[in-house]
């Protein structure tokens, strides 16, 4: 049975594919952008794209096995990849012209099936926190950019979807509890011809709460960029 981390892994590359890259690279170079600081960067594959593009950087991960799976099969040597849970990011020293968190990966700041803090204060204080941190690691002028649930996708509610790329089938099921502000997906099928059966829980934000984050630590600018081939999420901008 395949592991949600390679699961992950492989369906975010069929989904965020050379057109994305190519269009990603294209806004950072419009804003300046020379290095970059990759937080939740999974199995490396945008960093790595990026990277071919002439972008130097590092991309940090707290689970073991995508930092692996970044290691060998996306190794470059404008980047390096780190075991490293960004509430962790004292431990960098170096600031960077933009700091990356995107993926919806912002939700998944706690495995919080061990943590005791309710899911309202753990978008109020380690989502916040979180949000701190990485706008700390920006030089003067630098970009942050984030990305969380698209509010049209929590307005849909629970529902049922089907994924299907090349040698990927899954079905798959979203669920929201508003009032507790959790969000369960859970997925089944076929993965690069492996068995896939497994899902999880998180937090939820919504772009509001997303930009008032990041408001509180004034910005110079704030923006909500349309990147076409981003298609899952909303992403929030703002330069330090």
């Amino acid at each position: 049975m395949m592991s949600l981390s390679k699961e992950w892994a492989f369906l975010s590359r069929a989904m965020y594919g050379q057109d994305f890259i190519e269009e990603l690279s294209e806004f950072l170079k419009r804003q300046k952008i020379k290095t970059i600081l990759e937080c939740g960067c999974g199995d490396g594959n945008i960093l790595f794209g990026l990277a071919k593009k002439g972008f130097k950087g590092i991309g940090i991960d707290g689970d073991s096995e995508m930092i692996k799976m970044a290691n060998q099969e996306h190794n470059h040597p404008n980047i390096s990849y780190l075991t490293l849970n960004w509430l962790d990011l004292e431990r960098i020293s170096e600031q960077y012209d933009c700091v990356m968190c995107r993926g919806n990966s912002l939700s998944y700041v706690l495995n919080w099936g061990k943590d005791k803090q309710e899911p309202a204060e753990i978008i109020a204080n380690s989502v916040a926190k979180s949000i701190g941190l990485m706008f700390d690691r920006l030089k003067p002028a630098g970009l942050l950019y984030v990305d969380t649930v698209r509010q049209e996708d929590i307005d849909l509610g629970n529902r049922e979807i089907e994924l299907k790329y090349p040698n990927i089938s899954l079905r798959a099921k979203i669920e929201y509890n508003l009032e507790r502000r959790i969000r369960r997906t859970y997925g089944e099928g076929i993965v690069l011809g492996e068995e896939f059966r497994g899902g999880g829980e998180s937090v939820f934000i919504t772009p509001n709460e997303l930009e008032s984050m990041i408001l509180e630590l004034k910005p110079k600018r704030v923006w909500h960029p349309n990147l076409k081939n981003e298609v899952n999420y909303h992403i929030v901008c703002a330069n330090k």
